[in-house]
Order: C-alpha cells, then structure tokens, then sequence
C-alpha cells in the first residue's frame, strides 16, 4: 500500500499544477506597483494586520472572499459590487456567509489616500487573502499584480460557478477544470479550510439526511457527528462550527488530518478519500514533515486562482470604492 501512495503522490505532483495563462494573465507580474503606488503592500499589510489582531476570524473570511470573487465571474473584484435590485454577485446564496467587504473598503480608503486611482480593488483582493494566510501562520508569497477591475455583477454568475459544498471530487475537478485550474489546485484549495468555520445549513444534511433517507453520513467519524448534532440541531441556521478542528485558527496541516480521521466538516472535504490521487495527497500530508511542501504547493495554487478572467491593460476600471451599486 505504500508503495501504491507513493505512485500516486509521484503521479499527482507531477501532473501539470498551474492554469495554462491566457495572453491577458501573462500581464500580470510581480511588482507592479513599484513606481506609481511605491510600498502599497507593505501598506496593505500593515492596516490588515490591525484588522486581524482585532478580529481573529477576518483572515479566514477574507480568503474565501478571494476564492468567490475569482471563480464568480474572474478575479476582477465584481463581487464587492453591490445591487439595489439584489442581482449582483454577492446577493446569490453561495454568497450570503461571504464577510470581509467592510476590511477591503477600509484598505481601499488608505490606498487611495496615498495614490488615487491607482490601485485595483482586486489586486486588494490578492493581496489580502495573501495576507491573511500569512498571519495565520501560513506561507509568505509574493502575489502578481496588474489587475484592474470589472463592473458588471450578475447574481447568476456565483450560483453557476462557486463549487457545491457537498460536492465530490468528480465534480469538484469539474468546477475547477472550468477555471482552467488542475485535479492538484482543487485538492490543495481545499485545504484553504484548515481556517474558518461554516454555518450549520452547510453540513446539516450530512448529519440528518444525507442519503434522502433521514441518515448520517456515515463517512462521518460517529463521535464527531454526535459532537455536530448537539451542536447544529436542526434547523439551527446561525450557529458555526470550526471547519478544521484540529487547529482552526492556524494555517497548517490540520485541514488533512482533519479529512483522514473522517472529522471533515463539509462533504466536499470528506469526499477527497473517495478519490486515489486526492487520498494519497491527504495521506502524504498528515505528516508534519511536509508542512513546507503543503505551503509551496498552496501558494502556487493560489498564484493560478489568481490569474482566472483577470482584465489587465486597457480592460476594466480602477474604482476609488469598491462597493459601488451597479444599478
């Protein structure tokens, strides 16, 4: 048998890991804002770090912020576009639990105080989710820049292409195929949820009818879905729970031990054992001593969910707000 993982892990890690760049994404490049916004990371970082001494669960919220922005409509920042009509982005149902908008406007009002109309929302967006990994002691990466920013939001672009939480890896790999990212992005991506928590609705089927029968999931460790029960009873839509929790608050590789002691929270975190290649990766990542190599592969992969449907050059705006209305 490990011998067989080992193949697998081989054959995963070899397998092409980064998004095939469009001519628009090859614009990008790391500092881009070296000569007209001189120091806007350092300034970015700096008024985030703030955030997050405060609020210990922002972090997390702004890297899925990143995640829906980028596989909604491209990394473009259209998901901080707001809707009186309730037809943007941010008003679709995968998007109802986002938070993070108020943090970004906050930065975005900085930036702008020192270069006006420089800086793109969105690559506030990447830089933020940088940010917050690093905070929580995750890797430190340099993101690419160059971004500039979009102003339709449609409502139907979230619900058509932010992956289900209870998808499997069939579907997952579907999703993220669609983005032009590889069966290796889905599967490190995944472990973006080794911060945050979820609201009960998202994993409650899991606990009360995951066959359509009244069952529980019984991919679920039993102790821990007894612990979930009395934690989400149904109906409860308000309460959360830890998705990874070994260590919820810290960027690591808890996420993985987490899935291979079958404590996974969502479905589509449990369902990365029902694959060969994504079971191997989990395998090989519940030891601590290739902590580095998760933290080289997960900053890669993040640089490729970077690049989805950027506009670059002439294409889209540079806003000095980014929660303006479209309508």
């Amino acid at each position: 048998m490990a011998s067989r993982l080992s193949l697998l892990v081989l054959l995963l890690v070899a397998a092409a890991a980064s998004a095939t760049l469009t001519s628009t994404a090859a614009q990008l490049q790391y500092g881009y804002y070296n000569t007209t916004c001189p120091g806007v990371e350092d300034l970015v970082r700096e008024e985030l770090l703030t955030m997050f001494a405060a609020d210990m669960t922002l972090p997390a919220g702004l890297l899925r912020l990143q995640f829906h922005d980028c596989f909604g409509a491209g990394c473009d920042a259209t998901l901080l576009l707001k809707s009186h009509n309730g037809t943007a982005q941010r008003d679709a149902d995968p998007n109802s639990t986002v938070r993070g908008y108020e943090a970004i406007e906050a930065v975005k009002a900085k930036v702008e105080a020192a270069c006006p109309l420089v800086v793109s929302c969105a690559d506030l967006l990447a830089m933020a989710a940088r940010d917050a990994i690093n905070f929580t002691q995750g890797p430190a990466y340099q993101v690419e820049t160059g971004r500039r920013d979009g102003n339709v939001s449609r409502k139907e672009d979230a619900e058509r292409f932010l992956p289900p939480a209870d998808g499997n890896v069939t579907v997952l790999t579907q999703y993220f195929a669609a983005q032009n990212l590889s069966a290796k992005d889905m599967i490190v991506l995944s472990a973006a949820h080794t911060i945050g928590a979820a609201h009960c609705p998202s994993f409650s089927k899991r606990l009360y009818n995951s066959s359509g029968a009244g069952d529980q999931d019984p991919a679920m460790d039993p102790a821990y879905a007894k612990n979930l029960t009395a934690a989400c009873p149904a109906g409860n839509v308000a309460s959360v729970q830890p998705l990874d929790p070994v260590s919820p608050n810290r960027f690591d590789l808890g996420y993985y031990k987490s899935v291979a002691n079958r404590t996974a929270l969502l479905g589509s975190d449990a369902a990365l054992l029902e694959d060969s290649l994504s079971f191997a990766y989990v395998q090989l990542m519940t030891n601590d001593s290739y902590l580095d190599t998760f933290f080289a592969d997960f900053a890669a992969s993040m640089i490729n969910m970077g690049r989805i449907g950027v506009r670059t050059g002439a294409d889209g705006e540079i806003r000095d707000t980014c929660a303006v209305y479209v309508d």
